[in-house]
């Protein structure tokens, strides 16, 4: 468990941290959306989304420790269901997230695209938090957030272009770049060889997004000469 600690006060550092992310993807959203014709169901989706995250995610605690919460209830405010508490906490949310857009015929292209853009501007505000608080690992987090403010630009310049799928080229060289930063920490934990799990994950994406590029722009062009 990381804390914060203001005078007497300890608070739950990953929860302060994921409520800002929240605060930050709201804003993200909401000027993504703000010519959308759906912008506040989309939002209210979101919203509803966000709080069964953390409430699922805190609340796994209960299921994990059932013996220490009911010993100390309280413990609940610092504590949380670690790995797999977020793991199911996003099942669950993308699960409603699923389920709320077939109701109401979102697209999933919709999502995708604002999944692109939270991800460039909380991926800024985490390295860059770290890269004030932390004092480690400086140059990496630096470039990271440089690298996701990079993205993001790009993003709000490009917004007005008619090509919806515009987002799969700046998240393929935003996971490529993601894949190659963390060699600048040198103490970093390693999965396989020399790459650390996030190299490794950030590395399937850029191939995964490359591959669903390249099998689009063909579908694309199949229909034009059809």
């Amino acid at each position: 468990m990381h804390t914060i600690q203001i005078g007497t006060v300890v608070l739950n550092g990953p929860l302060l941290l994921y409520v800002l992310f929240g605060a930050v993807g709201w804003l993200i959203m909401k000027y993504r959306l703000r010519e959308a014709a759906e912008r506040d169901l989309i939002l209210s989706c979101a919203a509803n989304a966000f709080w069964l995250w953390l409430i699922v995610w805190k609340g796994s605690y209960m299921l994990a420790h059932p013996v220490e919460f009911i010993q100390q209830p309280m413990a609940l405010l610092y504590f949380d269901g670690g790995t797999r508490g977020m793991w199911t906490a996003s099942l669950v949310s993308a699960a409603y997230i699923g389920y709320r857009s077939w109701r109401r015929s979102l697209s999933i292209q919709m999502w995708l695209d604002l999944g692109v853009w939270l991800l460039f501007g909380c991926w800024f505000v985490y390295h860059s938090l770290l890269l004030a608080i932390s004092g480690e690992a400086v140059l990496f987090h630096a470039a990271s957030a440089a690298l996701a403010a990079g993205c993001f630009i790009l993003l709000v310049a490009s917004q007005s272009r008619t090509d919806s799928g515009k987002y799969v080229g700046y998240a393929v060289w935003f996971s490529v770049g993601n894949a190659l930063l963390p060699f600048l920490v040198s103490d970093r934990p390693l999965r396989w060889l020399s790459f650390s799990t996030q190299q490794l994950v950030f590395m399937l994406a850029a191939v995964c997004l490359t591959g669903w590029s390249a099998y689009a722009e063909r579908r694309k062009k199949e229909g034009t000469h059809g």
